[in-house]
């Protein structure tokens, strides 16, 4: 280990005495060692503490040795495993090592390369553990989503560090397309656990079978039910649970979910079992959930609604956009194997200039079809296709006409606005109302008024 005041702390399981007595004098000179003659009294063992490695015979008196090294695999991190077995247990050493073990040496054991190759696989969770260390503390000071992290996001940019590691639900709101998910990754990188964060978009699951498809089902739970079903929530274990569009959670399963957050626990769909369950949670939603008009329970609200971050929308964070052209520009340039420097000065203003309804997600996409079918080394406005009428209609900031009344220039503006949503969305009115944030009702409404 590259600690060397450190000795690794390590569980023999195996029910021969002798056999576990031997092996611990061999090799209690570098590791600090425990032995369990059960899986029973190995699980009292990891009570006490989680070792660095576990030594494990696949047959014991209360079970084998596969089901707990399945036990061994929700630990995090995992120690590392080896199976020790006589020859004609190969096939299970074999079953071990695609659950998780490391390795596994058949008896009698070959001590001193034992030993060899427990410290080269400590060695190598040490130096893992270390770059995810590395990288964590990178990521507290280089945000993983496009910020300058001046003006409206200096706050945000600012505070996250700080909250990062605190179990508190975190809701974050914002238009759609301004990097909800991206804050809420930036947020688990930081925060401790080395699990991945389990995202699920609310409005993506059919609202039908929505509890089926969050909580699980049994087999036989309704008709269609063949089978045993895990839930989604399920994989966020001692980790992260990201719910985008959080509003679209349906009625009949928000007090339910209130349960989870309450007391950590829930019952999948057709069975009577409760089950627990722990997880860090954030929210993120571009409604208000606050207005009784979006039918979000009050007592959840205030349940999600820990941490709050509001995040600006492109339009009022205009120093970001050249950092994101340029980020966008290498992300297509790896995608289509090109090799485009930039953008041209006007093609520039425009961006700058810019309302942009559907925000950093509108943005990066432009810049993607602009990278895929120029032929030029800079992006022109030729290049920006589709979008290029709207934005060849849309004055500078700077420009804007105050002799205008207030009423008529929003309704100019907000006509602009739908115009290059249904062009963004190829004219897909479902798809031009999610950019906008409305419902297709209101955007249908307001195309017959500004007869569109």
């Amino acid at each position: 280990m590259s600690n060397h005041n450190y000795k690794p702390y390590l569980i023999i399981v195996d029910d021969e005495p002798h056999f576990s007595e031997s092996l611990q004098m061999a090799i209690e000179d570098t590791f600090k060692v425990s032995t369990a003659p059960s899986l029973g009294s190995a699980r009292e063992l990891l009570k006490e503490k989680i070792p660095d490695a576990v030594l494990l015979d696949m047959k014991l008196p209360d079970g084998n040795g596969i089901d707990f090294l399945r036990e061994l695999k929700v630990i995090n991190p995992m120690p590392v495993v080896i199976i020790m077995t006589a020859y004609a247990a190969i096939d299970n050493a074999v079953t071990a090592l695609k659950e998780g073990a490391v390795d596994y040496f058949t008896k009698p054991l070959d001590i001193e390369k034992l030993k060899r190759e427990l410290n080269v696989y400590l060695e190598n969770k040490f130096l893992q553990k270390r770059v995810i260390i590395l990288d964590r503390e990178i990521k507290k000071i280089i945000p993983p989503f496009v910020t300058s992290g001046a003006g409206k996001m200096k706050e945000i940019v600012d505070k996250v560090p700080l909250i990062a590691s605190l179990n508190i639900p975190v809701l974050i709101k914002g238009e759609t397309g301004t990097g909800k998910e991206k804050l809420a990754e930036w947020i688990h990188a930081i925060s401790g656990t080395t699990r991945e964060m389990v995202a699920i978009n609310c409005s993506a699951l059919p609202r039908d079978i929505f509890e089926s498809e969050f909580f699980g089902h049994m087999k036989g739970a309704f008709s269609g039910a063949v089978a045993y079903k895990e839930g989604l929530i399920e994989r966020a274990e001692d980790s992260t649970l990201f719910l985008d569009e959080i509003g679209e959670i349906p009625e009949a399963v928000q007090a339910k979910f209130l349960r989870v957050l309450e007391d950590g626990v829930y019952y999948k769909v057709g069975d009577s079992k409760e089950r627990k369950i722990r997880f860090r949670l954030i929210s993120a939603t571009n409604k208000d959930l606050a207005d009784p008009a979006n039918n979000f329970r009050p007592d959840l609200f205030y349940r999600i609604n820990g941490i709050t971050f509001e995040l600006p929308p492109l339009r009022e964070r205009r120093e970001d956009i050249p950092l994101l052209i340029t980020t966008f520009i290498k992300e297509a340039n790896n995608t289509y194997n090109k090799n485009v420097e930039g953008v041209s000065t006007k093609v520039k203003e425009y961006l700058m200039n810019y309302t942009w309804p559907g925000n950093i997600r509108e943005l990066k996409w432009l810049i993607h079809r602009a990278v895929a079918i120029t032929s030029k080394n800079l992006i022109n406005i030729d290049d920006l296709s589709i979008s290029s009428e709207v934005f060849k209609d849309i004055p500078a900031v700077t420009d804007i006409d105050y002799s205008i009344p207030f009423q008529e220039a929003q309704e100019r503006l907000e006509k602009k606005y739908i115009k290059n949503a249904l062009s963004t969305a190829n004219n897909n009115k479902t798809e031009a109302a999610r950019i906008l944030g409305i419902s297709v009702r209101v955007l249908h409404y307001k195309i017959k008024k500004y007869r569109l």
